[in-house]
C-alpha cells in the first residue's frame, strides 16, 4: 500500500474516531461536578427546608401571631442557610457558574431580608395588632416571591455546557 492512501486510511480512522467521540460527551471535570454538588445542595436544602414549614395555626390573634412568628422564623433559617451556602462556594470553573451563583445569592439574601425584617416588625407588634398580622403575611409572600426564580439550579447554567454534563452526574442536582 502507497504511502498517501495509508495516511488517508488512518486519516479516515481518525475523523470517525472523533465523530465518535462526539457522540458520547467527556466527563466533567471533577471540579465542576464539586461546584455543582455544592450549588445543587444548597438549593435542595432550601427547598426541602420549604416543605418542611409550620403551618399557620391558632384559635386568637396572640395564638395566629406566634404561629406567623414561626413560620418567619424557620423560613428565615433556611433562607440564611441557603445563602451561607451559596456564599460559601468557591469560584465556579465557568463565568456562566459564578454569574448563576451571585443572581441565586441575590434573591436568597433579598428574601432572607424580607423575612428577617417582617418576623422582627411582628415580634414587635402589640399583641393584638392584627395589622401587624398581614404585613408579616405579605412579608412573607414577597420572600417567597424572591426565592421563586431560584429554584432550579440546573436551568440556571444550561448555556455552560461543562456544567450542564456536570450536572448530570452530581448527586445533589438528582430530583
Amino acid at each position: 500500500m502507497c504511502a498517501a492512501h495509508r495516511l488517508a486510511r488512518n486519516a479516515g480512522i481518525a475523523l470517525a474516531a472523533t465523530v465518535l467521540a462526539g457522540c458520547a460527551p467527556d466527563p466533567a471535570p471533577s471540579a465542576s461536578v464539586a461546584w455543582m454538588n455544592g450549588f445543587c445542595g444548597a438549593v435542595k436544602d432550601f427547598i426541602e427546608g420549604h416543605n418542611r414549614m409550620p403551618s399557620a395555626s391558632g384559635e386568637t390573634v396572640e395564638a395566629i401571631k406566634k404561629s406567623t412568628s414561626d413560620q418567619l422564623g424557620h423560613y428565615a433559617a433556611i433562607l440564611a442557610k441557603t445563602a451561607d451556602g451559596l456564599g460559601a462556594l468557591p469560584a465556579a470553573p465557568v463565568p456562566a457558574g459564578d454569574a448563576a451563583k451571585q443572581d441565586f445569592l441575590a434573591k436568597y439574601t433579598s428574601a432572607r431580608d424580607r423575612t428577617v425584617k417582617a418576623k422582627a416588625d411582628l415580634d414587635a407588634a402589640g399583641k393584638n395588632d392584627t395589622a401587624a398580622q398581614g404585613r408579616a403575611v405579605d412579608g412573607l409572600i414577597a420572600a417567597q416571591k424572591d426565592t421563586h426564580g431560584a429554584l432550579d439550579p440546573v436551568a440556571a447554567i444550561l448555556g455552560a455546557p461543562e456544567l450542564k454534563t456536570a450536572a448530570a452526574t452530581a448527586e445533589r442536582c438528582r430530583p
